[in-house]
């Protein structure tokens, strides 16, 4: 659960950073052109899916962590976005590999723990 929550936020923060206007497109994951042009509706998209992700941590976590979770969650995926971007290391293969690994580690330790 904790590897959905973690994409939830990346695609967040990646939607909500290319509404602005400073930034030059660079079309890797191939919806930024429509995101910059309709900025709107993708930060009400982006808004939902911080809302979504509030909600799912705060259910699996508990009020308090769940909160925390998310702020921390969003400041360091945040950081790693505005880093990686104009490098041109975010594509949907980098992505998949990371949930792809995130989701393994934690399903290997809830099978270890049972």
């Amino acid at each position: 659960m904790i590897s959905i929550l973690i994409i939830l936020l990346f695609f967040t923060f990646y939607i909500f950073y290319f509404t602005t206007k400073r930034i030059k497109i660079d079309s890797s994951l191939g919806f930024e052109k429509k995101i910059q042009t309709h900025p709107s509706p993708a930060k009400k998209n982006g808004l939902m899916l911080l809302i979504t992700s509030f909600i799912i941590s705060i259910n699996q976590l508990g009020f308090c962590v769940g909160i925390l979770f998310n702020i921390i969650g969003f400041m360091t995926i945040g950081g790693l976005i505005i880093l990686l971007t104009p490098l041109q290391l975010i594509n949907y293969k980098n992505i998949s590999m990371v949930f792809i690994l995130f989701f393994l580690i934690e399903w290997f330790q809830q099978i270890t723990s049972i």
